[in-house]
C-alpha cells in the first residue's frame, strides 16, 4: 500500500547543471523542468528556511529529481553528499510517492508511523518528507497535489494512477 504510485527517484548533487547533463547523456532524460524554491518547512523543531534548485525529468514512467541544496536548513539534503564539492555525481536520497487526497495521505502517513523530517507546500502542492533510513536506507516522500500542481510537475498526460 505505501508504495503505490510510486513515481519518482531523486538525487542529491553538488552542480546542478553537470548532474542534470550527466543523467541525460546516460540515461536519456530530456525536457527538464527547473526551479528554484526559496522554501519555509514544517519540521518537529519548528519552521525553517531553505532554498534548492532542482530539475524534474521523466524516464518512461518514472520521474527523475536532482536537488542541489543551496543555502539555509539544508541538512535533510546535503547528508547524503560527499565531501568533494566538485563532484557533481547524483547521489542517491528518496522515492515519492503521488497521492490525490490529502486527508488519507496524512492518515497513511500517520499509519506508516515513519519521523517526519520535514513538510512544505507551494500553490497546489504539498509534500512530505519521512525518514524510512532504518527501513528502506533513504527517506521517503509523499506527494500531494492538484491538478495544476501534477501539471506543473510534468504529470505525463494520459499517465495512470492506482485509487
Amino acid at each position: 500500500m505505501f508504495l503505490r504510485n510510486h513515481y519518482q527517484n531523486a538525487y542529491i548533487t553538488h552542480d546542478l547543471e553537470a548532474a542534470m547533463t550527466l543523467v541525460s547523456d546516460r540515461w536519456g532524460v530530456k525536457d527538464w523542468i527547473r526551479f528554484e524554491p526559496d522554501m519555509v518547512l514544517a519540521t518537529p523543531t519548528g519552521d525553517k528556511e531553505a532554498s534548492v534548485r532542482v530539475a524534474l525529468g521523466w524516464c518512461d514512467d518514472v520521474q527523475i529529481e536532482l536537488i542541489q541544496p543551496v543555502k539555509g536548513w539544508t541538512d535533510p539534503y546535503a547528508c547524503v553528499l560527499g565531501a568533494d564539492r566538485s563532484d557533481p555525481t547524483p547521489v542517491f536520497h528518496h522515492v515519492a510517492v503521488r497521492r490525490d487526497d490529502e486527508a488519507q495521505m496524512r492518515q497513511e502517513i500517520a499509519d506508516l508511523g515513519l519521523p517526519v523530517v520535514f513538510e512544505g507546500s507551494v500553490p497546489g502542492l504539498v509534500f512530505v518528507y519521512l525518514d524510512a533510513r532504518e527501513s528502506l536506507g533513504h527517506f521517503f516522500e509523499y506527494v500531494w497535489a492538484d491538478a495544476e500542481g501534477w501539471k506543473g510537475q510534468g504529470w505525463p498526460e494520459g499517465k495512470a494512477v492506482k485509487a
